[in-house]
């Protein structure tokens, strides 16, 4: 068990300030807080507890139309349902911090009440790029040139994203997000209802200059965390605090030769972006009811005889939860490449 203890722990100040005119702050600077980016769009259906680790789903296609007239006393042929299963798998996922009793008595910082707010943003983080990387695996993707993602090293641009419109248009996505008509306010804009895309703050410096794009200050009606719109697409802004593989999905030098401009880690292949595109349904998250999410603190000497001297306590997260792609065509990503 990684505990910390007293010399993990700062107990004094370096250089050590003059205390006749310095005054120590205990409040810790802020980290970067988190925000619900691809949960947020998905629909939610619990699983029981006791039935078991996996939840199925079903869904009949379309039956084709009956054109043709009937014949006077016959009957048609008739028609086949064509059914498709889909299959999600329940996981845990959790951690936990463990200090010393001895650090808690000497620490001049209030640790615990600081560590369960870590925990709680480890945790929204952690689900919130479990639930990323599940969407981001669809198979409906546009790439901004080429055929596939190594090839990709150019900058998204209207058509892009024109034609993930088209594409969600086509196949009957619903909007996630409502519209309006505006107002008399010079220079405030009607908006369409839009579909949520969510992409990284590299991606959202392109999109601000292509043609047709709104910030969010110039309509009513925008959703909390709301950027900008363009058309029917309405863009959330994913960061990544700290390069922890958080936010917005990043390939490092996934796509093609690097071109000057283009944003690359190791300077020869580029960097490949995601736009991830939602509409209503595409996509699932299943929270198990028993323990879908929980914080756990555990006092000194809580573990009995493998604390016997109640000098270790923890503080942790745990979740145990499934998600799913309901349907291809309803989950939309975009690839691109970003300026530098």
């Amino acid at each position: 068990m990684p505990a910390v203890i007293s010399s993990n722990l700062v107990t004094s100040l370096s250089p050590a300030p003059d205390f006749s005119q310095t005054f120590y702050a205990k409040e810790l600077l802020l980290r970067a807080k988190y925000r619900d980016y691809y949960g947020r769009w998905a629909d939610s259906v619990a699983l029981p507890a006791n039935k078991g680790k996996y939840i199925a789903f079903r869904r009949y296609a379309h039956l084709a139309l009956a054109l043709s007239p009937l014949a006077e006393a016959t009957a048609p042929a008739g028609k086949t349902p064509t059914l498709t299963d889909y299959q999600a798998t329940a996981y845990q996922y959790g951690d936990y911090i463990a200090l010393s009793d001895f650090a808690e008595m000497t620490g001049i910082d209030d640790y615990q009440r600081h560590w369960a707010g870590m925990l709680g943003e480890q945790m929204g983080y952690t689900l919130d790029a479990v639930n990323r990387d599940v969407a981001v695996a669809g198979t409906t993707v546009i790439y901004a040139n080429g055929t596939q993602r190594t090839d990709v090293n150019t900058v998204v641009d209207g058509n892009d994203l024109d034609r993930a419109i088209r594409n969600l248009s086509n196949y009957a996505g619903e909007k996630l997000l409502a519209g309006n008509g505006g107002t008399t306010t010079v220079g405030s804009y009607p908006i369409m209802p839009a579909y949520p895309a969510v992409t990284l703050p590299d991606v959202m410096f392109t999109l601000q200059n292509i043609s047709g794009f709104r910030w969010a200050s110039e309509y009513r009606g925008a959703a909390e965390g709301e950027v900008g719109r363009y058309k029917t697409l309405a863009f959330f802004e994913a960061p990544d605090p700290s390069s922890l593989n958080a936010g917005g999905k990043k390939w490092a030098n996934g796509g093609g030769t690097t071109n000057a401009g283009i944003k690359s880690t190791g300077g020869s292949s580029a960097d490949v972006y995601s736009i991830m595109i939602f509409a209503k349904h595409g996509f699932t998250v299943v929270p198990v009811n028993a323990g879908s999410s929980k914080m756990f603190r555990k006092p000194l000497g809580s573990a009995g005889t493998g604390d016997p001297l109640d000098q270790i306590m923890t503080m942790g997260w745990k979740n145990t939860s499934a998600r799913l792609i309901t349907n291809q065509d309803w989950l939309v990503r975009v690839e691109c490449a970003a300026e530098a």
